[in-house]
């Protein structure tokens, strides 16, 4: 670790200080309106203080009081599932949920798991027995390119046992 120059680093203090304050930090006079110092001062502050490009768009988590909004509307996938409970924020200011989230979080907890079906040369989410109970449906169904996936419902008792 260098060892900083203790006289350097209050002479550095000092100097942000009086910046911050719009004073020429080496004689401690107001600086002009169009100083550079002032300046840059400005354009910190109509930036939000960001030097440079701002962040973009930092949004804020999705709001969990927003699924109060839920209504049952019909057996779902999780995709049309997620777009339903989307579609109760702001997403321009608020995160959205992913289905891979609750997927994952449905996996963590024994509703579904990663598995094997006849006519599938890798594996694929599959619904447990813990998952059917809750009311997660499937069945077995054929792509364009002639592999088995299972096609998942959600039912009424586990879209509202999600939310």
């Amino acid at each position: 670790m260098d060892v900083v120059d203790i006289k350097k680093l209050e002479t550095s203090i000092i100097y942000l200080q009086r910046i911050t304050e719009g004073k020429n930090p080496v004689n401690n006079m107001p600086a002009d309106d169009d100083s550079v110092i002032n300046e840059t001062l400005e354009k910190l502050k109509q930036n939000d203080g960001y030097i440079g490009r701002k962040p973009r768009n930092i949004k804020s988590k999705y709001p969990l009081e927003a699924l109060e909004n839920f209504q049952y509307n019909g057996d779902k996938t999780i995709t049309k599932f997620v777009e339903q409970i989307n579609s109760f924020i702001d997403t321009s200011a608020n995160c959205k949920i992913s289905f891979r989230q609750i997927t994952a979080w449905l996996k963590e907890n024994g509703f579904l798991e990663d598995g094997n079906i006849e006519g599938r040369d890798r594996k694929c989410t599959i619904v447990t027995s813990k998952g059917k109970e809750l009311g997660i449906m499937s069945e077995i169904r054929e792509g364009i390119n002639g592999q088995k996936y299972e096609y998942i419902l959600y039912g009424k008792f586990a879209q509202v046992f999600i939310v």
